[in-house]
């Protein structure tokens, strides 16, 4: 049988927590790149945020505009729905391991100043549902894993 364990690791800073990094593949627009997307058992599907989707040349035009945006702890922001996206991590035995997402969420704020541009991407609960998220702080672990304990 064949494992998922991907390691996390720590950021500095004001927004100090566990992050992972991952290649996004959204086909709809021809688009892949690499993204680091904080680890957020308090969102509840994984978004791309808006210096990730600048970044990356996301064409928000060309996806379809979610009715209602999306609803966080600084207001609401127009939100963008990107089709048939896939998210691959590195896992621990250097292999890849691929997440097929029917809908990855883009957001968009009307300015883009500095204090947007902290804003991180987020990995939610539509993915880590599926797998133990283990947060060990002290110890300077965390990881995603189906096994039933890390090491």
């Amino acid at each position: 049988m064949i494992h998922v364990h991907l390691d996390c690791f720590f950021k500095r800073g004001l927004l100090e927590a566990a992050y992972v990094v991952a290649v996004v593949s959204l086909r709809q627009l021809g688009i892949e790149g690499v993204v680091e997307f904080l680890v957020d058992t308090g969102a509840s599907r994984t978004t791309i945020s808006d210096k990730d989707a600048i970044r990356l040349g996301i064409d928000y035009f060309k996806l379809e505009k979610l009715p209602g945006g999306t609803l966080g702890i600084g207001g609401n922001v127009d939100t963008y729905v990107a089709k048939g996206s896939e998210v691959s991590f590195k896992t621990r035995d250097k292999k890849y391991h691929v997440e097929k997402l029917d809908k990855l969420y883009v957001l968009r704020h009307e300015r883009v100043d500095d204090n947007i541009k902290r804003i991180p991407s987020v990995l939610g609960r539509d993915v880590l549902n599926k797998y133990l998220f283990v947060y060990d702080r002290r110890k300077e672990k965390a990881a995603i894993t189906d096994e039933r304990q890390i090491t």
